[in-house]
């Protein structure tokens, strides 16, 4: 019995050793558990900052996508702007005028320029009406016009109306002003736009708040007769094209940022009793063989000349105030002729 307690007592020596080392490994792995709970919070600390990181890189790859859109978009209007002022950037001495203001003749003779006589011929037995409170036959212009038989004279009441005008067949489109005013604002394109042989339009505020110009005509006869037309962002009316042609009558023509008007390539056209100020250039812009004819207007109050001609365009100027404006009256540039008569200068 004595041999078997001394074995006990050896065995329980051995087990107080064998918990010992088990305490001993248990605070050593309590103290790894502590150490991996500190390492994998850090770890996670660094995932958070990389998943930042990596958000914020992204925002910034959608920021540099916009900007590249952006200045894409930026470039295409500078194209358009660089064939537009092409023509305004020579640095050929403009020719003088006579001591008795008429303008010098160059050496090759002119060609004769006939007034233009377009009337748009509409019948009156054709004839919508547009009215946003439902009074007539369409709230809005343009669903007039997709409705609309060739020779048809659509009457537009007041209002704001936020479109696009393409005018693809013959119509008229007549604003009743006697109620008020009819605005046509776009942003995203031209306000009038002309794909027709040939209309008219009367009565209308037109008004390109993008850079655009408010009435764009590449084709046909278009007359503009009692309307108020402004481009915030361009030139506030182009005429473009060898088959392009306008009439323009008591009309104001203002505030665009480059030119008031702007016409080229043998494009043609005729302005009467018409204001034409407060724009960024030229009142009148001609190039590549535009021919314009000019009668009893006032083209004052803009940042370059009243009318400049460029690369053989023709002008036939009359009875019109040209004064007010930075450049002076006129300018003319690479064989541009005038014949003025009876201006004030």
């Amino acid at each position: 019995m004595q041999s078997q307690l001394e074995t006990a007592q050896q065995q329980q020596a051995n087990l107080r050793a064998q918990v010992s080392e088990l305490e001993q490994s248990r605070s050593q792995l309590q103290s790894e558990w502590e150490t991996a709970n500190q390492e994998r919070s850090q770890y996670y600390t660094q995932l958070q900052e990389m998943q930042s990181q990596l958000e914020t890189a992204q925002q910034q790859q959608t920021n540099l996508t916009a900007q590249v859109s952006e200045l894409e978009h930026q470039l295409a209007n500078f194209d358009r702007e660089k064939l537009q002022l092409s023509t305004q950037l020579s640095e050929i001495p403009a020719q003088s005028l006579t001591g008795d203001g008429e303008i010098a003749t160059p050496a090759a003779e002119s060609e004769e320029i006939a007034p233009s006589t377009f009337q748009a011929q509409i019948s009156n037995s054709l004839e919508l009406v547009v009215c946003q409170q439902g009074q007539g036959n369409y709230t809005t212009i343009n669903e007039a016009l997709q409705n609309a038989a060739p020779n048809t004279r659509i009457y537009v009441n007041p209002g704001l109306y936020l479109e696009s005008l393409i005018l693809d067949k013959s119509v008229e489109i007549i604003g009743k002003i006697e109620a008020g005013s009819i605005v046509i604002q776009s942003t995203n394109s031209n306000c009038l736009k002309m794909q027709t042989a040939s209309a008219l339009v009367r009565g209308l505020t037109l008004n390109a708040t993008g850079n655009y110009y408010a009435v764009d005509i590449r084709e046909g006869e278009l007359v503009i007769e009692d309307s108020d037309i402004t481009s915030a962002d361009y030139s506030v009316v182009g005429i473009c094209g060898h088959n392009a042609a306008s009439v323009m009558r008591r009309c104001q023509i203002h505030d665009g940022i480059w030119n008031g008007i702007f016409m080229s390539d043998s494009a043609q056209l005729t302005v009467e009793d018409s204001d034409i100020f407060g724009n960024g250039t030229v009142g009148i812009g001609v190039g590549l063989g535009g021919k314009l004819i000019v009668h009893r207007c006032r083209i004052t109050g803009n940042g370059s000349e009243a009318i400049a001609l460029y690369k053989d365009a023709i002008a036939k100027v009359a009875d019109c105030d040209l004064t007010g404006n930075s450049g002076g009256a006129w300018r003319l540039v690479d064989n541009g002729y005038v014949e003025g008569k009876n201006n004030q200068e």
